[in-house]
């Protein structure tokens, strides 16, 4: 028996081993066919360094999942269902859905945001979670808003069913958070907020690596010809996540990681393990060429270097660095990076969007009051007409919204961000700045200009579930409703040192 349960251990020591083992000889194989033997050869001798150097580190971030746990509470799971109903199985034509809108994975989905929904009006009604007010409070409002008006155009929509459910969809997202907001009285729990959100996006990049071991035929993937100075991108294959998002989800971690490195309070904790996520995300960014994403996280840099008080040693570092870069010959392998194996032309067409715009402009024309219908009308009334079945977006939150709703749409979502850079902004340069609260604030301001640069170029602030913008957008409604509860209390005290001066018909 002593054997059977020794033998048993071993097997358990063994399995993980055997499975690394299987995965690093199917990558050295494809290296080898894809890439050639030089460096398929690094790729076996870095593979079990890298290995070794991500499970030691990993012990450093151990404390931070164990405080997770402890701050873990009923909405974290709605967090995280919502998070699920976000991903994407299989990706579908426009024919396809018109034929089976409601496949199997649809279903998973509309099931799936089908409870989060009914747990949210289930506290509602048991006065549990009083949210609904919460809901249409400040910034927080302003996105019900623009929900609101997405809902309202499925009476005009080209596609009524898919306007109507997506705005529906959204409208939860926003209710979600409003029930947060309605919960959570302390910074320490925003964190617990931010900690989940980056932590599922990590684990989401995590499905993409593995897809790279499984099948990296489908993972690196390079549309029959080279794409620029790699051959190939790197894209999620179970769940389907595009070069795109990649590339966005990790130009998010890593500036994480880099605004943990370079804290705007104090020195920098667990500097091994944030080193190692940063080196991780840059790498999965650069593998994803994602231009917009690199763009996206060099202003994020600028700011971290900013409200850090940094950027006087970012500037004189750039002054040295970069003209080393342009007049060396690294500065043409950057540049024949960017370029990611297109042609001027199709570079200065941003990759065919601006064909994509400036139809769904002339569209945009025809109805500027109404639209075509939120979530539909780039899909069914601009990118069908072109040809492009299986884009679901306009690759740009703005062109979306006001072909979808009109400009009605587009006011609401423009108070939300820039209020949120507001409010940002000015708690940052405030002497309150500091600890905890500074740390979140830091960090909101810089993955929100990453994110402010990519909504431009994708449709990132407004399709389910976008809960990187949501949890910031959060954070400064927090700061927002401080500000107005400290400039009420400041008003109490003085009322309540001069009481003469406020009594009727006495006047100083």
């Amino acid at each position: 028996m002593q054997q059977s349960n020794s033998l048993v251990r071993y097997a358990w020591v063994a399995l993980p081993f055997l499975l690394v083992g299987l995965a690093l000889g199917q990558l050295l194989t494809w290296s080898a066919l894809r890439l050639g033997t030089l460096l398929a050869t690094v790729t076996l001798v870095a593979a079990p360094f890298i290995l070794w150097l991500f499970f030691s580190e990993m012990r450093q971030a151990v404390p931070g999942l164990a405080a997770l746990k402890r701050a873990f509470q009923w909405w974290h799971g709605l967090w995280l269902l919502a998070f699920l109903s976000m991903l994407v199985f299989r990706v579908r034509g426009v024919g396809d859905i018109a034929e089976n809108p409601l496949d199997t994975w649809a279903m998973f989905r509309v099931a799936v945001e089908a409870i989060v929904a009914l747990l949210l009006l289930l506290r509602l009604a048991l006065r549990r979670t009083e949210w609904l007010g919460q809901m249409f409070r400040g910034l927080v409002g302003a996105m019900a808003v623009y929900g609101l008006v997405a809902v309202a155009s499925t009476l005009w929509s080209v596609y009524p069913a898919w306007t109507f459910y997506k705005g529906v969809e959204f409208l939860t997202d926003i209710a979600l958070l409003a029930s947060i907001m309605a919960s959570v009285d302390f910074a320490a729990e925003f964190k617990s907020l931010f900690e989940w959100t980056w932590l599922l996006y990590g684990l989401l990049l995590a499905t993409v690596w593995v897809g790279v071991i499984l099948w990296p035929q489908q993972a690196l993937y390079a549309k029959g010809f080279k794409i620029g100075v790699l051959g190939f991108r790197l894209e999620g294959v179970l769940p389907a996540v595009s070069s795109n998002d990649v590339g966005t989800f990790a130009a998010i971690l890593a500036i994480i990681a880099l605004a943990r490195l370079l804290p705007i309070d104090g020195p920098g904790s667990n500097r091994a393990w944030y080193g190692l996520l940063f080196a991780a995300s840059m790498v999965t960014m650069v593998f994803s060429q994602t231009r917009s994403a690199l763009a996206g996280f060099l202003v994020a840099v600028f700011l971290l270097l900013y409200f850090s008080g940094r950027f006087a040693k970012g500037a004189l570092m750039s002054v040295v660095v970069a003209p080393a870069i342009v007049l060396s010959t690294l500065g043409g392998l950057v540049w024949t990076f960017l370029q990611r194996g297109q042609t001027e032309a199709q570079i200065g067409t941003l990759s065919s969007r601006l064909d994509w715009w400036t139809f769904a402009w002339e569209r945009f024309l025809e109805r500027p009051l109404t639209g075509f219908g939120a979530y539909a009308a780039g899909r069914f009334a601009v990118l069908a007409k072109l040809g492009l079945s299986e884009t679901s977006t306009m690759h740009s939150d703005y062109l979306e919204v006001i072909v979808g709703t009109g400009v009605w749409g587009l006011v609401p979502l423009l108070v939300a961000i820039i209020g949120a850079w507001w409010y940002l902004a000015r708690f940052l340069r405030s002497s309150s700045a500091r600890g905890l609260e500074g740390q979140l604030a830091y960090e909101a301001i810089a993955v929100l200009g990453l994110l402010t640069v990519r909504s431009i170029f994708m449709t990132l602030l407004t399709w389910h579930a976008p809960l990187h913008f949501l949890a910031i957008l959060g954070l400064a409604e927090y700061f927002r409703r401080q500000e107005i509860e400290e400039v009420s209390r400041v008003r109490a005290t003085i009322s309540s040192a001069h009481p003469v001066a406020n009594s009727p018909g006495i006047h100083p």
